[in-house]
């Protein structure tokens, strides 16, 4: 890992549709060896996935966390079974109090108690204990974590890379608007949750549209606020990271100001979200030794230390399913139409 492909992870994590001749320019180098580069970078699983971010909250949904303990261990398919929930978005799993985390958007309490009895079919029923967090925003969300954080600098146009919108964060805020959406945007948003590197000539061409409308309609999303960005997925653990999870308690009424402070300092924490229920806020955390996890866990106590009740930790051992836009609001979206 040399810095010029330090340099290409940092630009796919911050639009994975960046072309390769933008690319090229900006580490001054031929299109042919960032195309090579770019290859090697996901056969040897550097560049792990890249993947469409949307917020769901503007599409009707609402976001859920469960963290489930098992009776005897998980199963081996277990994590296969449960992403065929079509409302499943994210499957990790734990070292810790907490053998797994299942992220799910449902449109109410009745469809997720649908969706939480489906998952707990596919596990066989061998659930000793689970807690459900409902996800009201995020206070943190960036792709570009310490190592590729290296201020690359590069054209940023409105074209068919959308690069553009290229930001180094991401989170959404607490307040969102509900947004109406026509077929043709639940389609483009389904194919590029496939495939977020889909040029527009193919878009047009799956929906029989022209190109110039392709473009209007991905902008259209994107100034929505419905589409947050095009990420490249870096694989941390090949950088040398250990992700760690923070299950924080707060007191009540803790203002919105004081919960950002932490991340004003800390630089390897690349999600933190509010939430309702047992914890008032997740934040995932990468750190490349005790040392630097502790020093971490310290700045944030130091922080918080006027509002925060108590934290549980847990260690990740694995992502092992990640898709934002999911089957179920696809399916969903179109029936309501």
């Amino acid at each position: 890992m040399d810095k010029k492909n330090l340099q290409i992870l940092e630009i796919l994590a911050r639009n994975c549709r960046v072309s390769n001749t933008t690319i090229a320019k900006s580490l001054n180098i031929s299109k042919d060896a960032v195309r090579y580069r770019i290859n090697n970078l996901e056969k040897t699983g550097f560049l792990k996935q890249k993947l469409l971010f949307v917020d769901a909250r503007r599409l009707g949904f609402t976001r859920y966390h469960l963290l489930l303990k098992f009776k005897a261990g998980i199963d081996k398919n277990a994590t296969e079974e449960i992403s065929k929930n079509p409302f499943v978005m994210w499957i990790n799993t734990f070292i810790g109090r907490f053998d797994m985390q299942i992220i799910v958007d449902a449109k109410n309490s009745f469809e997720l108690e649908k969706i939480k009895q489906d998952i707990f079919k596919r596990c066989n029923h061998k659930i000793e204990e689970y807690i459900i967090l409902t996800h009201l925003y995020d206070l943190e969300f960036t792709q570009v974590n310490p190592i590729i954080n290296l201020g690359t600098k590069f054209t940023q146009k409105n074209d068919f890379s959308f690069s553009n919108l290229s930001p180094k964060k991401f989170p959404v805020n607490p307040d969102f608007k509900k947004e109406t959406i026509s077929r043709t945007d639940i389609d483009i948003l389904e194919l590029l949750s496939k495939n977020p590197s889909m040029s527009l000539t193919e878009i047009s061409t799956k929906l029989s549209i022209d190109r110039i409308t392709a473009k209007k309609r991905v902008n259209s999303l994107i100034d929505k606020k419905i589409i947050l960005n095009f990420g490249g997925i870096p694989d941390h653990i090949k950088q040398g990271f250990v992700t760690y999870y923070l299950l924080v308690r707060l007191k009540q009424d803790t203002p919105h100001e004081e919960l950002r402070k932490p991340f004003e300092k800390l630089q390897n924490i690349f999600y933190a979200g509010k939430m309702n229920g047992n914890y008032d806020m997740i934040l995932y955390l990468n750190a490349r030794n005790p040392q630097e996890l502790n020093q971490s866990i310290e700045t944030f106590k130091n922080d918080m230390k006027n509002y925060m009740h108590h934290y549980d930790l847990l260690v990740q051992d694995k992502v092992h399913y990640w898709r934002q836009f999911t089957q179920g609001i696809y399916q969903t979206l179109k029936k309501d139409l």
